[in-house]
């Protein structure tokens, strides 16, 4: 690796070390970019990285073949006063996701004063978005923290103003404080906003929401996601994820704070439910989101099956693999622990999910059959190597049959 290269890598993985993790696209693009691609430079890179502990995200290269297209876009303007908002929100008619909220970097209470010092010297309040596929209940898309800064100080009664810039003497006053005047100017403020109407399809809401939302507070996919589909899904990502199995198996090296764990199990929820088809025309964002949606309209005792499949796939690997499940493995580095591969957990959770009992106790009997052949297919760099860190459609169809084959070829052995 030269010189300009691994500096450049240093700029990247300081990156990626801040973030816990970097995108495959975005190494892929670096070495294009610098003019330096090739599958060894990209193996040695890939192995580099990792080598930092660096969670290798494997992204969709399929192309994005459409476009924000306005005419699929219905969205309406509105106005309404802050109490009706606010009123909305007391009876559950604005869902307010504080699991989501508690998640993203609150406003400081200086900054929640400001905002309703706008409103008491009567200053216009930048318009918000709402999705509202349910007629009877929105969902906020952009404006979080506006709502929750005036159900705090209207409803829940949680903090007094501070740092005021114009009517400083009110310094220290909760809402009833306050003489009537500004009262009413707050409850009678107008706020303006967008709502998005039922018939806008779902990849546009997606592509609207990644387009509007606030600026300095960047989502992920996956946390837009968490936005846009709120119910079941997210209800059942966050199971998967959560709890003690998950942290053990992973030994708590997939970052949770921008949701990557959440969307990792996404993946295989997508894969092992859905199926490999759907992706093919699909960039990974839009087979996920359709994933999310699918989840949705799930029964609840179909959705009791999809957590005891997961967790028997779970602790299946955990048995097979140990401290090295969805980890790249060499013979050259046994006890090199590479960082989890997002590419690796949801084939080696599909494969083994698919399994019944039977067949998940006798891999555990053959497990050093199975671990030479995955550690074989590694060190040989073959295409199998590229696949797990590729996001094509013929990648991500690859790498599932290879490891398809080497569980069939442990099962079929005895």
């Amino acid at each position: 690796m030269d010189g300009k290269l691994r500096e450049e890598l240093g700029k990247l993985i300081e990156i990626g070390q801040e973030k816990g993790q970097l995108s495959n696209n975005t190494i892929i693009q670096l070495l294009n970019d610098l003019g330096k691609y090739s599958n060894s430079i990209y193996q040695e890179v890939v192995e580099y990285v990792e080598n930092k502990n660096i969670l290798l995200a494997v992204d969709s290269e399929q192309p994005n073949n459409g476009f924000l297209d306005s005419s699929k876009i219905t969205i309406v303007s509105k106005i309404l006063s802050v109490e009706s908002i606010i009123k909305k929100i007391k009876y559950g008619e604005i869902n307010i996701d504080t699991e989501f909220q508690r998640k993203r970097s609150l406003w400081s209470q200086s900054v929640k004063s400001q905002l309703i010092e706008s409103l008491m010297i009567q200053l216009p309040i930048p318009p918000m978005y709402f999705d509202g596929r349910d007629t009877n209940k929105w969902d906020i898309i952009d404006g979080l923290q506006r709502l929750c800064t005036l159900k705090e100080f209207m409803l829940d009664h949680e903090w007094k103003l501070k740092d005021l810039e114009y009517l400083a003497d009110y310094n220290g006053c909760s809402m009833e404080d306050l003489p009537r005047v500004y009262q009413r100017r707050i409850e009678e403020g107008q706020l303006a906003f967008y709502l998005i109407l039922p018939d806008t399809p779902e990849d546009v809401k997606y592509s609207l929401f990644k387009r509007i939302n606030t600026p300095g507070l960047k989502l992920e996919s996956q946390e837009i996601r968490h936005a846009l589909y709120q119910g079941v899904a997210t209800e059942l990502v966050r199971d998967l994820v959560e709890n003690d199995t998950f942290r053990r198996v992973t030994n708590g090296d997939v970052p949770s704070k921008r949701m990557q764990d959440r969307e990792m199990a996404l993946r295989y929820l997508a894969l092992r439910y859905m199926g490999a088809e759907e992706y093919q025309n699909n960039t990974m964002d839009s087979y996920l989101n359709k994933a999310m949606s699918f989840l949705n309209r799930q029964e609840p005792e179909t959705i009791e099956e999809y957590k005891e499949t997961y967790f028997k796939a779970l602790e299946c690997n955990f048995e097979i693999f140990g401290i090295y499940a969805f980890r790249r493995i060499s013979k050259l580095k046994p006890k090199a622990r590479k960082p989890i591969n997002t590419a690796l957990f949801e084939s080696w959770m599909n494969a083994v999910s698919m399994l019944d009992d039977d067949q998940r106790a006798h891999l555990v009997i053959n497990k050093e059959k199975l671990r030479e052949k995955y550690i074989q297919e590694l060190d040989k760099k073959s295409s199998f190597y590229s696949d797990i860190g590729s996001g094509k459609y013929r990648s991500f169809i690859r790498r599932n049959e290879a490891i398809q084959r080497m569980v069939k070829e442990v099962l079929d052995e005895n």
